[in-house]
């Protein structure tokens, strides 16, 4: 494990601090559409990418990927719309400019995942660890992200309009020039997050928590 890791696995205890409060997440209770399939593996994936070349020319749509250890593979740009990446290990994963519309997310470790201006519009990232995951320009709109740990996540200029962002936790994120229109936000966590006098303001009596102790940056 790398030294940097290492450190963040100390995050790990805030995690469970914060999905032990209320009422507890069921992953079961989330279904792919291709659960029936057998999962595919990281052999499986590595595979593929030798025989496309490019990962840009990577399909992995609708496919059951379950449970599978992806960590620090490059899949950038890569297309994984759809699929089922329920409780996979995506830590330090390259996803930049990937496509993973629709796809299941729910539980995945994205610690250190790299998803600049990735796609996830209508991707399920409930109770997902995003520990300093880098979603600068990706377009998260519709997604859902309740209960997610977004603890010094990088959303910097991304799209969550319309996301689902109740619960989730979003203290010391950075999370200025990100579009927040018709996003859900109740009990959302931002403590210390970093954001404008004026996002701020728009941010008032939408549910948010600790928006009081938000990091103002100057304009």
């Amino acid at each position: 494990m790398s030294n940097r890791l290492f450190f963040l696995a100390r995050y790990y205890c805030i995690t469970a601090i914060y999905f032990a409060r209320g009422t507890t997440l069921s992953l079961e209770s989330y279904t792919s559409t291709n659960d029936m399939s057998q999962p595919l593996t990281r052999a499986d994936i590595e595979k593929l990418v030798q025989e496309v070349g490019e990962t840009t020319q990577l399909d992995l749509s609708w496919q059951n990927m379950r449970g599978i250890d992806l960590s620090e593979l490059d899949l950038a740009g890569a297309r994984l719309d759809q699929a089922n990446l329920m409780a996979a290990n995506l830590s330090e994963t390259n996803l930049s400019k990937a496509s993973l519309v629709g796809t299941n997310l729910c539980g995945a470790n994205l610690i250190a995942v790299n998803l600049s201006e990735a796609n996830l519009s209508e991707a399920d990232l409930i109770g997902a660890n995003c520990i300093v995951a880098n979603f600068s320009g990706a377009d998260l709109s519709k997604a859902n992200l309740s209960r997610a740990m977004l603890l010094m996540s990088n959303l910097t200029g991304s799209t969550l309009e319309k996301a689902n962002l109740n619960g989730a936790y979003l203290s010391r994120a950075n999370i200025r020039e990100a579009t927040l229109c018709e996003a859900t936000l109740s009990g959302a966590i931002m403590k210390d997050a970093r954001m404008s006098e004026i996002e701020q303001a728009l941010l008032y009596n939408r549910g948010v928590i600790d928006l009081d102790q938000a990091r103002v940056i100057a304009e």
